[in-house]
């Protein structure tokens, strides 16, 4: 411990001596460790840190699929999931949940909320206990069940100012009075249910408690200990066999789907954070390379020095010591900087994830410098000095003392340093262009994904939800009645150009499917047709502008009392039709035998329903008018910017009735900018971009380094040529020639490795390939034209070498 102490005490005394080397090699490290402390946090908020329930590895979503649909997010009926947990052996307990939103009133103005309905079993599953109160009982869940609810944590607190006594006191939810009996404890998130912050009972009515054929439930069970997933698939699968054998129309065509559901909740966005942790890390491994060659060339002031020290008989191993303890010890100032600008750098990559983003995936909010991360920083910066000191120490020790005790004078370049030098800056250089070709692929990608035609156009439109309450509308005519009525209000607002209702908006999900077969076309039970299901008013498609291409558009004819009508898309008779004149055609529902055929009028052109990155599905259009529903996207075009309208159309809202908040106002254009897609593609662009630019400003000032000091130890060697009649142009060109060799060693070397490693970007790609040539050559171009500045600056500075004043140079 005394020797330590020793070392640390005379490396403050060098690096004191020598303020410039310090500052530079701290703040490059600090840039390096900080980024790779902020993308660890949420590396770590999201794949690491246990989830926020009792042994969370035995815990697995199951749902249902068709084999043509494979999905992580299935849906399974309530009358299966009955016969799931009856037959079970595997599973310890299977509950259920499915996403909602309600309406809170009589406390101020109205506040609509994202919630969730679930099985009396749900927190029991999950192995969590509400932290006041108690949990939902057997029977709650049933129709008729007792109205009673749960209160997240955080609702608690902004809400009730985290009174105990909130026990017992009543909400009011659509309408109706629910009691409050308990209060879920901090830190409880269960992202698939989109951040609730109220829990219900399912109260399940008849319809849905009955319909084998409704799929809505996702389902979350716990496998036995000692059971493994192999085990409790096998089993899940004999089940559904069971199933499809006594429940042919509902469940021949069914496959069971289990994963864990760590996957569920974070599956898309692991790849993303895995590249940004790869991508980061290559930004480290250059502040470390930059260290080490700063480290190289202070090595070449100091042979003496330590020449001297072997000289009097230190050992090789305490000269690469004391050295070894000068980095780290840059590196530990470096991750004291670190830390700060990782905590900044948390909050401002939290700030840019959209907030729709935020709600469903909320361990991205999570993220901060826990204990965790602070361990991870201090591995890290004791690494990092390692990593940048070995092999300067090692090659300062190594160095022959007789010969350095007679060199005279800075004019010795030391063959084996320039080498490892050199090599140092290829590498940085190798590096950067790696992180310049994933940043130019992440960006094509993005503007690719942008440039997509979604279907219809998407400027100067304001949307938002309604979801009328049971207790003030409780019939088809109601809705219909209101639907007219806000259509009316809205457009009497000055700006407004035309309204629409529509079931679910486009490019947020593909919402609910249907089972159909086709007149003429017979199916198979269980073999069924799907599509998508969508109900739109009749100026929907003229509002959005999707043209008609054939047959005609819902009229004032097609209301509640005239036979049941629909609209196709294009890729429904694509799939179903091809060949055939779909108009004329009849289709008929499948999930009960009282559906009357409906005929088809008429085919609009394909929107996409799920997102720009996603494949445009057969879409079903129902007139609202026939098939209205008590929860619609209110769509409204604009003459002017639609955001600015937004206060306007919710004094129009309320003005029909008080108690109904706007849900999610925003811009068509805010839909698209926030889509998870977008998402997946923007927030990795910029931040890769960020990282490449910062790598190449580093190999840039390491290539201007290693120049400008291959300057400084030749200028006797200039000067000799100068006065030999040497031009300014042939000076230039020797110098000019060294950082091209360097640069070209780089892009030879950058380039080899860039088509290795962008192929982990693959699955993040849209509409680009992993060695997209121009985005390869784009990169070559940018990296070479910032070496030649990083190489000119020094040359330059060459070609005004005095000779006189050179050759007294010693």
């Amino acid at each position: 411990m005394g020797t330590l102490l020793q070392d640390v005490r005379y490396a403050l005394r060098m690096l004191g001596r020598s303020p410039g080397f310090t500052a530079v090699a701290v703040a490059t490290l600090a840039l390096g460790i900080g980024a790779n402390t902020a993308i660890f946090s949420f590396v770590h908020a999201a794949l690491l840190r246990p989830l926020p329930y009792a042994a969370p590895q035995r815990l697995y979503t199951l749902g249902e699929v068709r084999p043509q649909i494979k999905e992580l997010d299935a849906d399974t009926s309530y009358p299966d999931l009955q016969d799931w947990a009856r037959a079970t052996k595997t599973f310890e307990s299977l509950a259920a949940y499915a996403p909602d939103s309600v309406t809170v009133t009589g406390t101020g103005a109205p506040e609509n909320l994202r919630a969730a309905r679930c099985t009396y079993n749900f927190f029991m599953t999950l192995g969590v206990l509400p932290m006041l109160g108690r949990d939902f009982q057997l029977g709650e869940d049933k129709a008729g069940g007792a109205k009673v609810v749960l209160l997240t944590y955080p609702y608690w607190k902004t809400h009730f100012a985290s009174n105990p006594a909130v026990l017992g006191q009543s909400l009011r939810l659509e309408g109706v009075s629910y009691t409050i009996v308990g209060v879920l404890p901090d830190g409880f998130e269960f992202a698939p249910a989109r951040s609730a912050a109220l829990w219900q009972p399912l109260n399940l009515d008849a319809q849905f408690a009955a319909r084998r054929s409704l799929r809505w439930l996702h389902v979350v069970g716990r496998l036995k200990g000692g059971i493994t997933f192999p085990q409790g698939l096998a089993e899940m699968r004999t089940i559904n066999a069971a199933l499809a054998a006594a429940h042919p129309k509902e469940n021949g065509a069914i496959e069971v789907v289990i994963s864990e559901l760590r996957e569920r909740i974070v599956g898309q966005v692991r790849p993303l954070l895995l590249v940004l942790l790869g991508a980061v890390g290559f930004v480290l491994f250059i502040a470390c390379a930059n260290v080490a060659h700063l480290m190289l060339m202070r090595a070449t002031t100091r042979r003496k020095e330590i020449a001297i020290r072997v000289a009097l008989g230190a050992r090789r191993l305490d000269v690469v010591r004391q050295l070894l303890t000068e980095c780290v010890l840059l590196s530990i100032l470096g991750g004291v900087i670190g830390v700060f600008l990782a905590s900044w750098g948390v909050q401002l990559l939290i700030a840019v994830i959209p907030e729709r983003t935020r709600r469903e995936m909320p361990f991205l909010s999570s993220a901060q410098i826990d204990f965790s991360t602070f361990v991870f920083l201090l591995a890290i910066s004791f690494l990092a000095g390692l990593a940048s000191g070995l092999i300067p120490a090692w090659q300062m020790a190594g160095s022959e003392s007789g010969e350095a005790l007679k060199e005279e004078t800075r004019t010795s370049t030391g063959g084996r340093m320039v080498l490892l030098r050199d090599s140092l800056v290829v590498t940085e250089l190798a590096v950067s262009i790696v992180l310049l070709a994933g940043a130019g692929l992440m960006v094509r990608s993005l503007n690719a994904l942008l440039r997509q035609n979604p279907g219809f156009d998407g400027r100067n439109l304001l949307t938002f939800v309604v979801s009328l309450p049971e207790s003030s509308y409780k019939d088809d005519p109601s809705f219909i009645q209101f639907e007219h009525r806000l259509r009316q209000a809205l457009l009497q607002l000055p700006g407004a150009q035309g309204t629409a209702v529509v079931s679910r908006l486009p490019l947020t999900a593909a919402g609910n499917t249907i089972r159909f077969v086709i007149e003429g076309h017979p199916k198979a039970k269980g073999e069924e047709d799907e599509a998508n299901m969508r109900d739109v008013s009749p100026g929907y498609f003229a509002l959005m502008k999707i043209p008609v291409l054939e047959g005609r558009n819902y009229g004032p004819e097609d209301d509640i009392k005239a036979p049941p009508r629909m609209i196709v898309n294009q890729a429904f008779v694509d799939r179903y039709l091809s060949g055939e004149s779909p108009l004329g055609k009849r289709v008929k529902f499948t999930y009960s035998d009282a559906l009357p055929l409906q005929e088809i009028i008429g085919v609009v052109a394909n929107e996409n329903s799920e997102g720009l990155d996603a494949a445009v599905r057969p879409i079903l259009y129902n007139s609202f008018e026939q098939d209205p529903n008590s929860a619609f996207y209110v769509v409204m075009r604009t003459a002017q910017d639609p955001e600015s309208m937004i206060s306007a159309a919710r004094s129009a809202l309320q003005g029909i009735d008080p108690q109904l908040p706007m849900i999610e106002p925003r811009s068509m254009e805010g839909v698209i900018s926030d889509s998870y897609g977008v998402f997946l593609r923007r927030f990795p662009s910029r931040l890769i971009t960020s990282f490449a630019l910062l790598a190449l400003t580093l190999a840039a000032v390491g290539l201007y380094g290693q120049i400008s000091f291959s300057v400084a130890q030749r200028t006797r060697e200039i000067g000799v040529r100068m006065a030999l009649g040497a031009r300014s142009g042939d000076i230039m060109r020797l110098i000019m020639t060294r950082g091209l060799a360097l640069t070209v060693g780089g892009l030879v070397v950058g380039t080899a490795a860039a088509l290795v490693f962008t192929r982990l970007l693959a699955s993040l790609l849209f509409a680009v390939t992993a060695a997209d040539p121009r985005t390869m050559g784009v990169a070559v171009v940018v990296l070479t034209a910032v070496s030649f500045a990083a190489s000119f600056i020094p040359a330059r500075r060459a070609t005004k070498v005095d000779p006189m004043i050179a050759l007294r140079y010693e």
